[in-house]
């Protein structure tokens, strides 16, 4: 692997634009140990990365007494997804506020030499990393548009307007991690304070990375990103098969019903369907009452039957059936997310979400 001299500070205003072409990059592709504001940082870059089609970016802190190169390991991966990753090593076995701002500055500078989306940037941090996430997290200049606790949580403390509606938030941990309760609570801290907030809890595991929610991460993260992937959401129980969805909630003895989304894929290009996929179908309320029907989504690219059968004009679009299968209402186009909830929680068992 290749390494940088270390750069300084008052050279960041004299480093090549994100319109630099690749082979005018400071780093070389692929990953690559670098000396970064003095700290060792392990760097992973795509194999072309294009001006034309700025970078994801994501930067990870380690765990007490981790390193760099075992958290760039872990999402090395990701650059052939467009996405520069950066895993920078403390001075020392934890992270200090000292470390944290050299961090910053290690990002502000990667923003500003490589072909670098800023409204693209990921922050994840691993245990003591978690602990220290907040001050990346909530940054003013950094502002990245989504957040990662793992076998950690967000204890509580200022939260930054922008984040209501530019940030996501995650947290993981395995459920036998004595920071489990945490990574729980850290969905009611900041809950309607980002954009929308989460747990992922791995059965069985104590206090390590949970390997078995990587993909669910790496999917959650991407649609963070607002990258568009028709018809793929990992957190409601889909089918296929309309029929035998209504069918189930037809033995529903008390309310029930179906939620239905109809999708195509051209819809990767479609602002409605990021409006779905990101903030509908993210929404805490429609995930408590919709995961409690029977989920079905049909792509309609080619069959467009189930368009006439549910008066569905346009795609994409989500339908809210009762346990009957009779349409209650129907959601074309940019909606209220708050109206969706109302008309779930017209059908749904259990109409109050848990505290």
């Amino acid at each position: 692997m290749r390494t940088v001299p270390l750069l300084v500070l008052a050279s960041l205003i004299t480093l090549a634009a994100p319109s630099a072409v690749a082979d005018e990059l400071p780093y070389p592709p692929g990953q690559s140990i670098q000396q970064l504001e003095g700290l060792k940082t392990v760097l992973v870059l795509p194999d072309a990365l294009d001006p034309e089609r700025p970078a994801s970016f994501v930067v990870i802190l380690h765990g007490s007494g981790g390193t760099a190169t075992g958290m760039a390991g872990s999402f090395a991966g990701w650059a052939k997804d467009n996405y520069v990753v950066c895993a920078p090593k403390a001075q020392d076995m934890t992270w200090e506020p000292d470390d944290l701002k050299r961090v910053l500055r290690i990002c502000a500078h990667l923003k500003a030499s490589l072909p670098i989306d800023a409204k693209k940037v990921h922050v994840v941090g691993f245990s003591n990393g978690g602990w220290n996430l907040h001050p990346l997290a909530f940054d003013e200049d950094l502002r990245p548009c989504s957040a990662t606790w793992v076998a950690a949580g967000f204890r509580g403390g200022q939260v930054p307007k922008w984040a209501k509606t530019e940030l996501g938030a995650l947290a993981m941990a395995g459920s036998e991690d004595a920071n489990c309760r945490s990574a729980r609570d850290t969905v009611t801290v900041l809950r309607n304070k980002v954009r929308n907030v989460e747990v992922q809890v791995q059965q069985g595991l104590g206090h390590k990375y949970p390997r078995e929610l990587v993909g669910y991460h790496k999917w959650w993260m991407d649609v963070q990103d607002g990258r568009l992937m028709p018809g793929d959401d990992r957190a409601y129980p889909w089918s296929e098969d309309l029929d035998a969805g209504i069918a189930t909630q037809a033995q529903v003895k008390k309310k029930g019903g179906v939620l239905v989304w109809l999708y195509t894929q051209k819809d990767a290009e479609s602002e409605v369907a990021r409006h779905i996929q990101r903030t509908a179908l993210f929404d805490a309320e429609v995930r408590f009452l919709g995961k409690q029907l029977a989920c079905v989504k049909l792509d309609v690219t080619e069959d467009t039957s189930a368009l006439e059968r549910l008066g569905v004009k346009t795609v994409p679009a989500l339908v809210v059936l009762d346990k009957k299968g009779k349409v209650k209402k129907t959601y074309e186009g940019e909606f209220k997310v708050k109206k969706l909830a109302r008309t779930l929680r017209g059908v749904a068992p259990v109409r109050t979400m848990p505290k």
